[in-house]
C-alpha cells in the first residue's frame, strides 16, 4: 500500500470513528441523557473532531449553506419573532456576514444590525446606537448607560481584532496538534466572553441578541468552527448561563453551553448532512 493510500485509509477510519462518536452523542442527547454531569463529553468530542486535518472536514461553505435555513427558523423561535420582515432580515444579515470575509471589527455589529432591520418600515433607524437607557427585566443585568456605549465599544475594539487575527491563524493550521487544540479552546472561550460583554453593552434598542450572536458566528467561522444556533427549548438554559456570566462574572456555564452547541452543529450541519448524502447513494441504511 502506498503512503498516499495509507493516509487515505487512516482518514477514512478516523472519519468513521468521529461519526460514530458524534452519533452516540446525538443518541444520548435526544433521550435526555446529557447535560447532567457530563462536562467532559463536549470537550472530548471537540478535541476528536478538530484533531482531524482540515482537508478531512466538511467544507465551511457547505456548512454555511446547511446552516442558514435552520438558523433563521431557530433564531426566530428563540427571540419570539413571528414577523416575516425580521426573518428576512436575519437572512440578509448572514448573507452579508458571509460575503465580508476580510472586513471585521467590533463595529461590524452596526452593519449587521442595519441588515437585520433592512426591511423594517423605518430602515434608516437600523444600525444606530441607542440614545436612551434600556433594561432587561427579570435578569438583574446592569446594562451600559447609553452615553458610554461608544467608549465601551472602543475598549473592545483591540480585543475583537486580536481574536479575528487569531481565528485566521487557527484556520490556516494544516496539521492540528496539542498546541492548536489548546489555542482553539482558548479562542472559543474568549469569543464567548466577548459576546457576553457586548450583550452587557447592549448597543441597540432592539435586536442586540441576534446581532451579537451573528458576530460570534463570524468569529467561529473565521477559525473554521461550525456556526451555531440555539433552539427554542434551550432558551431557559441559555438565559440562565448568560445571567450567571453578566451578573456574577462567572463564564463557566455559558462557555460549556457553547461547547455543546458546537457539538450540535457538527452533528446537524456536517455529520447528518453527510449521512443524508450516503443514504441517497445507498451507502448507509438509516440515520439515527
Amino acid at each position: 500500500m502506498s503512503n498516499e493510500s495509507k493516509v487515505n485509509h487512516l482518514l477514512s477510519y478516523f472519519d468513521l470513528i468521529t461519526k460514530e462518536c458524534f452519533l452516540g452523542y446525538q443518541y444520548r442527547k435526544v433521550r435526555h441523557q446529557l447535560y447532567i454531569g457530563d462536562d467532559d463529553v463536549p470537550t472530548n468530542l471537540l478535541k476528536l473532531y478538530f484533531s482531524k486535518p482540515f482537508e478531512g472536514r466538511a467544507d465551511l461553505d457547505y456548512l454555511k449553506a446547511a446552516f442558514i435555513h435552520k438558523y433563521i427558523k431557530n433564531e426566530s423561535a428563540l427571540e419570539l419573532v413571528h414577523n416575516n420582515v425580521e426573518k428576512e432580515g436575519i437572512k440578509v444579515m448572514y448573507d452579508y456576514m458571509h460575503t465580508t470575509e476580510d472586513e471585521f471589527s467590533v463595529y461590524s455589529i452596526l452593519d449587521y444590525h442595519k441588515c437585520l432591520y433592512s426591511f423594517s418600515p423605518f430602515p434608516e433607524n437600523a444600525g444606530r446606537i441607542r440614545n436612551n437607557d434600556v433594561y432587561l427585566p427579570g435578569t438583574g443585568t446592569e446594562l451600559t448607560e447609553w452615553r458610554y456605549i461608544f467608549r465601551e465599544l472602543r475598549e473592545l475594539k483591540i480585543e475583537t481584532e486580536e481574536l479575528f487575527e487569531l481565528g485566521i491563524n487557527l484556520k490556516n493550521v494544516l496539521e492540528p496538534d496539542d498546541t492548536y487544540l489548546n489555542n482553539l479552546f482558548d479562542y472559543i472561550e474568549k469569543s464567548v466572553i466577548l459576546k457576553c460583554k457586548l450583550i452587557k453593552v447592549h448597543p441597540f434598542i432592539d435586536g442586540n441578541g441576534r446581532t451579537i450572536r451573528c458576530l460570534l458566528n463570524k468569529l467561529f467561522e473565521t477559525a473554521g468552527i461550525p456556526p451555531v444556533y440555539i433552539r427554542e427549548k434551550e432558551r431557559t438554559e441559555y438565559h440562565r448561563a448568560m445571567n450567571q456570566a453578566n451578573c456574577e462574572g462567572n463564564y463557566d456555564e455559558i462557555i460549556q453551553f457553547y461547547h455543546y452547541k458546537i457539538c450540535d452543529s457538527i452533528v446537524e450541519l456536517d455529520i447528518n448532512e453527510q449521512l443524508k448524502e450516503e443514504l441517497k447513494y445507498g451507502k448507509v441504511k438509516k440515520i439515527l
